[in-house]
């Protein structure tokens, strides 16, 4: 079979397609023919060695995939041949056959297409850690997205909106406020000063005060980090919480503590990952509930490019130059 097998670690230009040996189904595995990869900022940073955990090469990265099943291990019990389904591997999706654990593979519905599935497992699910695991969203709240027209920030906005929370999506330009708002953002604010006393005067003084009051908001969910984390608490309300889920930035900011203690603030991680070695029933549980609602056209991907297997790691690359809006998906196999 064809994969992107990493042999050393570089920028994504330096990986090539290569035969290697198609994976067999042992004990708990699932063999998946594979139709859709998602693509996604960590698998950017996990071929360059940029990702917190570093697999010694050779492996073969990706992370998110869709397609149908071929083959399981005797100890699979859920899932049998011909069955479709999305996957949310640790590595392995760049591929056209992908050995995925049981624990991370889902069943498709009819209706939600590999390429939905595969843009959408990881956004969808890191927002709904974030917006519903860790920040407890639940109708009527108010709630912040920062990045909103990136893939986690569309999901995010998504999620707390099908979870009845009036949402404010922040953005910096006006496609990106249109792209925020069809993803279902009650309202959508423009950033014009990105500097780090202009981004406070914004949060503070625009969107603290949205909903037309100074009570400010509930939640903010951070997908940006750097000086937006900062900004971010000013708008926060009595009780608020932020929800670090990652630095697009490229800055990783601090907290500075006595602010939180004087406000009544939390701050609070959203790991993806370790959910699922540690809530795996609610991360199924979650997954579930999305692709529901994909089913019945409550949420969407927010797929805006497809692009061949062969072009996978251009992909990457549009990626680390920030030409995407929304999610990008590889196709290959039925779906391409």
């Amino acid at each position: 079979m064809r994969a992107y097998q990493l042999n050393a670690y570089g920028k994504p230009g330096t990986h090539q397609l290569q035969e290697v040996d198609a994976p067999t189904a042992h004990a708990d595995q699932v063999i998946i023919r594979n139709e859709a990869i998602g693509l996604n900022y960590p698998d950017l940073l996990m071929v360059q060695g940029m990702y917190q955990k570093r697999p010694e090469p050779p492996f073969v990265p990706g992370r998110d995939c869709a397609g149908i099943v071929v083959a399981v291990g005797p100890e699979v019990t859920d899932f049998t041949v011909g069955d479709k389904v999305v996957a949310q591997t640790f590595s392995g999706a760049f591929a056209e056959v992908v050995s995925a654990p049981v624990t991370r593979v889902f069943h498709r519905p009819d209706s939600v297409s590999a390429i939905e599935a595969a843009g959408g497992i990881t956004v969808f699910n890191t927002a709904f850690v974030a917006v519903s695991i860790r920040a407890g969203v639940k109708a009527g709240d108010r709630v912040i997205v920062t990045g909103a027209a990136g893939g986690v920030g569309a999901a995010a906005v998504q999620v707390a909106r099908n979870l009845g929370a009036d949402v404010v999506a922040i953005v910096s330009s006006k496609a990106k406020a249109q792209h925020a708002l069809a993803s279902g953002a009650n309202k959508a604010l423009i950033i014009a000063d990105r500097s780090e006393e202009g981004l406070k005067s914004f949060f503070k003084k625009e969107v603290r005060t949205a909903w037309g009051d100074d009570r400010g908001a509930d939640v903010v969910v951070d997908t940006v980090g750097g000086t937006m984390f900062t900004a971010g608490l000013r708008a926060l309300g009595f009780a608020g919480r932020l929800v670090v889920v990652g630095f697009a930035s490229g800055d990783i900011p601090s907290a500075k503590t006595n602010y939180l203690l004087y406000n009544n603030l939390s701050v609070m991680g959203a790991p993806l990952d370790i959910h699922f070695d540690n809530a795996l029933e609610q991360m199924r549980g979650g997954t579930d509930w999305w692709l529901k609602l994909m089913a019945e056209g409550k949420a969407v991907a927010n797929v805006t490019k497809t692009i061949p297997f062969t072009e996978l790691m251009q992909g990457l690359q549009d990626i680390h130059d920030q030409k995407v809006v929304g999610k990008i998906v590889v196709t290959l196999g039925s779906a391409g």
